[in-house]
């Protein structure tokens, strides 16, 4: 393997693109998870020791390959449906790139940095600096927490069953800490056999736990219905389809099995300010009295302040208002234009993906619904990529989470795939079912250890069914949060102090 790294390495940069193609790989839909353990070698391979300068810019290239691969899908949400031209959308879409990029750029940086100036061999940095990064990138301007290194074990249970003790973070340290160990050995250096014999133990203790855990079931007590309507977005707004949406919902539900719980409609299933058109208001309330179940949609609210929300309502029986969530993370130029006079020309982006109406407000907490069926944690659009939004509204008492989402923006991408897997870690995280109805798909009902017991095709009208149990557990993960990012600061911190320069430099009179 080393002898040809090395051919390839003749081809300029050629390795950094090596990495970054196996990072998309390794994503869904491809989903070649076992390549992630293995990822970050020809990037490792391909930096110098002897130059700052290039090794930022291999870490800059495998980092621009990776999410042009995996976010490529911005361009067709900004020219297919947000109304932008195809060159504007292309530049915004590199400019992203370009920003993520920065984060394999540091990482890459960071770890020669180290290397040459403290003396710190790389294996012992690599895997903190990256948890740091991703931690920052989903908190900085906003956070975009996207396609994570453990996102790509999504479909490896028993290894991410761990995540109930630590957190995502964790997973993606060990896949890091592989590669590094892997790359050492490749090259034949001097290498802590304390260190590889600790993450061997970490790694085998992980896989073991998730085996134990996953011989546990959760037995069903309450029944869902998940209406995919599969709404087109060029015509979800407008005027003259909208009856027609209303109606496609109102059919799929009168017709699903009389003994469902819950029904539950996508974000934005009724394109209209839903308290400001009683008729429809009226239509859709008789339901819960028909099918016996509680009736959970998405739609938009508007307060006496003239302030418009991304909403998710939950009606009983005499359509009798049993709850009602705001979404409190918005999307930056989808929902709300930030900088406004900076960005100016994104503003008609923002008008078209917030229904041309204004820009949405965002809801004031996590809080659950609380019905007679439970206590619900919602989660709408890409809410549930951001674990601490999750972890708050368990934390709250939520016994079950709902997503809802409209993932027809993205077309068919690998967009609607790669949303899909972070619920799966919301799920593991929380030991909660989730109930995800989306407009076009994936759908899907996943339990509390990530196996996702159905879902649904994209693109295609469906009914899912099937059970689910509110629980009450905390787990470790959500009393205690991401506490080991914190102690992967404190560990390369301890790194630091310990280096041979750090030491020889105490000692100096």
């Amino acid at each position: 393997m080393l002898r040809r790294l090395k051919s390839i390495k003749r081809s300029p940069f050629s390795l950094p693109l090596l990495s970054g193609a196996l990072l998309v790989l390794i994503q869904p839909p491809v989903s070649l998870s076992y390549l992630a353990f293995f990822a970050l070698i020809p990037l490792f391979y391909s930096l110098d020791e002897g130059s700052f300068r290039r090794s930022l810019i291999s870490g800059y290239i495998t980092g621009v390959a990776c999410y042009l691969g995996l976010i490529y899908w911005v361009i067709v949400a900004m020219h297919k449906y947000g109304g932008i031209n195809i060159y504007l959308s292309f530049l915004i879409l590199m400019l992203f790139v370009f920003y993520m990029a920065t984060y394999t750029a540091c990482f890459a940086l960071g770890i020669m940095f180290l290397q040459n100036k403290f003396s710190i061999p790389f294996y012992l940095t690599a895997p903190p600096i990256w948890i740091m990064l991703e931690y920052l990138r989903g908190a900085l301007l906003t956070g975009f927490p996207w396609s994570f290194l453990a996102h790509s074990q999504y479909n490896f249970l028993p290894f991410i069953q761990v995540a109930s003790i630590t957190g995502t973070y964790f997973i993606s340290f060990l896949i890091v800490a592989v590669n590094a160990i892997a790359f050492t050995l490749l090259r034949r250096r001097k290498i802590s056999l304390v260190y590889s014999a600790v993450i061997f133990v970490l790694l085998l203790s992980s896989i073991t736990y998730g085996i134990a855990k996953l011989h546990s079931q959760d037995s069903g007590g309450l029944k869902a219905a998940i209406i995919q309507g599969n709404i087109a977005q060029d015509v979800k707004w407008d005027e003259a389809f909208k009856v027609k949406t209303v109606n496609t919902y109102y059919q799929a539900t009168v017709n699903t099995d009389k003994d469902v719980n819950i029904v539950v409609w996508p974000e934005t299933a009724i394109p209209v300010i839903f308290d400001q058109e009683p008729n429809v208001k009226t239509y859709i309330g008789s339901l819960p009295s028909i099918t016996g179940a509680l009736l959970l949609f998405g739609t938009v609210s508007r307060t006496a302040d003239n302030r418009l929300y991304n909403s998710a309502y939950v009606l009983g029986p005499d359509n009798r208002e049993e709850g009602r969530y705001s979404k409190g993370h918005l999307v930056p130029f989808g929902e709300y234009t930030p900088l406004r006079s900076w960005l100016s020309f994104l503003e008609k982006l923002s008008e078209k993906l917030s229904m041309q109406v204004g820009e949405f407000f965002p809801g004031e907490n996590h809080e659950p619904v609380c019905t007679d069926k439970g206590r619900i944690g919602m989660l709408i659009c890409y809410e549930g990529v951001f674990p601490y939004i999750t972890r708050e509204t368990v934390q709250r008492g939520a016994q079950v989470l709902v997503n809802i989402t409209n993932d027809a923006w993205y077309d068919r991408t690998s967009a609607p795939y790669q949303h899909l897997a972070f619920y799966v870690f919301r799920a593991v995280e929380s030991d909660r079912f989730v109930l995800r109805a989306a407009n076009t798909g994936i759908s899907a009902i996943i339990d509390p250890q990530g196996r996702i017991r159905k879902k649904t095709p994209i693109f295609e009208p469906a009914v899912l069914t099937g059970e689910f149990t509110l629980k009450e557990t905390k787990t470790l993960y959500i009393r205690y949060g991401d506490y080991f990012v914190t102690l992967c600061v404190i560990f390369l911190a301890a790194l630091i102090l310990a280096s041979p320069k750090v030491r020889a430099y105490r000692r100096r009179p």
